[in-house]
């Protein structure tokens, strides 16, 4: 009796085995017969066809917020300032089709891939008519591997992406607070070199102009335009007096020259507040390019800002007639003022 009790014990504990066995072969089988990639954001999205991207971290206000004007993409959250419409392509198109490696459905273990309610980076588009195009929540990146972990909002489905979604923002290591400074477009000045006729400087050294002397072509030809961008062509500097006035080394004038009409900021701020706030209510600095069109583009130099956190430092600057502040270097600053004695042949 004893031992057909064992028998039944043994076979119950068999059976137990064998469903457990069977079960967790079935919760295997399940798992891995996910597709390989599963395609997240279904879509080629371009900037085109986007009303507005907004960009945050956890479940607060967007922090970034880009948007098309009349005039091009802005960053409404940077005071409309112009946006960089070649990293918003980019964005979009690292986006589009975007698709991963499933990795985890369990909503415990989302803080570790960076994807809880607090942590993960928040995307979310919409068309031209408000409504939403797609959502996508960005966690960290894997331990010595590439890419990023993902997942769609209200879902706890976790996906790997070989996409560096992160990067697209800016954001090169752990997940943080998306920055406006990323999308900027910081181009403060963009002007034809050949098109200068001559640069004048104010500083508290005084004022100094320094006229472009033409040497004219060889040879003329036939073609009028030919002949008269063959005249700009070729020049000379001196100081005010033009021809009459004593000449400069050109390689020092033309240095001066290049970092006038190329100008990349590093920031920009609140055109709205006063203008005293940047030392631009009387700029104790300008340099103006004067142009053969006619044109004066009259660059103000006010206080310098030193760097605070991630601000960087530099000096504040403004294009007369537009309302941007711009921060540019203080090798900018010194490259462009000099003195005539700094200006002088060896």
């Amino acid at each position: 009796m004893t031992s057909r009790r064992n028998l039944a014990a043994l076979v119950a504990v068999l059976v137990v085995l064998i469903g457990i066995s069977v079960a967790q072969k079935v919760g295997h089988r399940r798992e891995t017969s996910r597709a390989a990639a599963t395609v997240l954001l279904k879509g080629e999205f371009q900037a085109d066809g986007i009303g507005r991207l907004e960009l945050g971290r956890g479940g607060g206000a967007a922090l970034v917020v880009l948007s098309p004007g009349p005039d091009g993409w802005v960053v409404e959250s940077a005071w409309g300032a112009r946006a960089s419409r070649e990293r918003i392509d980019t964005l979009l198109s690292t986006l589009s089709n975007l698709s991963g490696e499933y990795r985890s459905d369990k909503r415990d273990v989302l803080p570790d891939y960076g994807l809880d309610a607090a942590g993960a980076v928040t995307i979310r588009g919409f068309g031209k008519d408000g409504q939403p195009v797609f959502a996508l929540d960005v966690g960290t990146r894997p331990q010595g591997g590439q890419g990023n972990f993902v997942k769609l909002p209200d879902s706890d489905d976790v996906y790997l992406t070989p996409a560096g979604v992160l990067a697209q923002l800016g954001i090169y290591g752990e997940p943080q607070a998306p920055a406006y400074r990323y999308f900027l477009d910081l181009q403060a000045v963009q002007e034809d070199r050949v098109a200068v006729d001559a640069i004048r400087l104010r500083d508290a050294s005084g004022t100094r102009e320094l006229v472009k002397v033409f040497t004219p072509p060889t040879e003329a030809t036939g073609d009028s335009a030919a002949t008269a961008a063959a005249l700009r062509a070729t020049w000379e500097w001196k100081t005010g007096g033009g021809t009459r006035g004593p000449a400069l080394a050109k390689p020092k004038v033309d240095a001066v020259l290049n970092s006038l009409v190329n100008i990349r900021a590093t920031d920009l701020a609140d055109p709205g507040a006063p203008a005293s706030s940047y030392g631009l209510d009387t700029p104790a600095r300008e340099a103006a390019l004067v142009l053969a069109d006619g044109r004066m583009v009259v660059l103000e130099f006010g206080a310098d800002r030193p760097a605070a956190g991630d601000k960087p430092g530099g000096a504040w600057m403004r294009v007369r007639g537009q309302p941007t502040v711009w921060v540019v270097t203080e090798y900018t600053v010194s490259n462009v003022f000099k003195a005539l004695s700094e200006l002088k042949p060896d």
